[in-house]
């Protein structure tokens, strides 16, 4: 079931015990971020032009410098993400070169053959994706990412065919975890399109640390929303296993995204 908060404003929602296609299938039913309400004019607070957020939220202080790669980043993003609060797309944009980030807004791209070069690798798990770190130096100077949430990322590839005959890569292993945690993602090996493109250029070009200073302010994004009272999330596989938990003890109202407990603020 679902409601709004008349205080707040806010929705809040309440599921049953779904599998985890089931459940992307009914946020997506219930946040159906795809119609009309993308063209609504919705007034916003002043933002920083560069990383998008709220002026006296700027993570532009964090960012140091703009890094010079060999590879264009060509950046496939959902709609709907223009909408969302929390992006870390612009941030991306800042730490490149002007230029190496280039991002294309819709559901399907019928101008791709002007983006694609032989060059041209998609960033995009599957069995036929080799991963970043076993290719070789040079082979591709374009990297083709898709913005979204998984279910839109998935979307987007099934909607634009010409994506399906690029050569695939994934991210290759890694101790790292994401830091994005104002977010929940599906496990914990999942990572923001910021995290996702910066590991793989590391990979994909040897730059040691490039990810690390990349991702600098989204950490300093997430470290703003904590002093505004955001809290640390779990991830959505984590959520099914409180569910199950809570539909075992006869809870009504189940847990849609966990708080990470005992989470350290102050050293984050």
């Amino acid at each position: 079931s679902s409601g709004i908060n008349a205080e707040y404003g806010r929705a809040v929602v309440t599921l049953p015990l779904f599998s985890h296609k089931m459940e992307n299938e009914l946020l997506e039913d219930l946040f159906p971020f795809d119609d009309e309400l993308l063209t609504a004019t919705v007034m916003k607070r002043p933002s920083c032009t560069t990383c998008a957020r709220p002026m006296p939220q700027c993570v532009c202080h964090s960012i140091t410098e703009r890094h010079d790669i060999a590879t264009t980043v060509v950046v496939l993003q959902h709609p709907a993400e223009q909408n969302r609060q929390l992006r870390t797309v612009p941030l991306l944009q800042a730490g490149l070169v002007e230029g190496k980030c280039q991002v294309h807004i819709g559901k399907r791209f019928k101008n791709l053959e002007t983006i694609v070069t032989p060059r041209t690798a998609l960033l995009f798990p599957g069995k036929d994706a080799v991963n970043c770190g076993d290719v070789d130096r040079g082979t591709y100077d374009t990297l083709i990412c898709l913005d979204g949430t998984w279910p839109q990322a998935r979307r987007l590839y099934q909607k634009n065919p010409e994506l399906h005959r690029l050569p695939k890569v994934m991210l290759g292993p890694s101790d790292r975890r994401s830091v994005y945690l104002i977010h929940t993602q599906p496990t914990d090996m999942h990572l923001s399109s910021l995290e996702s493109v910066g590991r793989a250029l590391e990979q994909l070009e040897g730059i040691e640390g490039l990810e690390e200073r990349l991702v600098r302010p989204l950490k300093e994004m997430v470290r703003t929303q904590f002093k505004f009272g955001a809290l640390a999330h779990g991830t959505q596989a984590e959520a099914r296993i409180v569910r199950k938990l809570e539909v075992k003890q006869g809870y009504k109202d189940l847990t849609v995204a966990p708080k990470l407990h005992d989470f350290d603020y102050d050293s984050f």
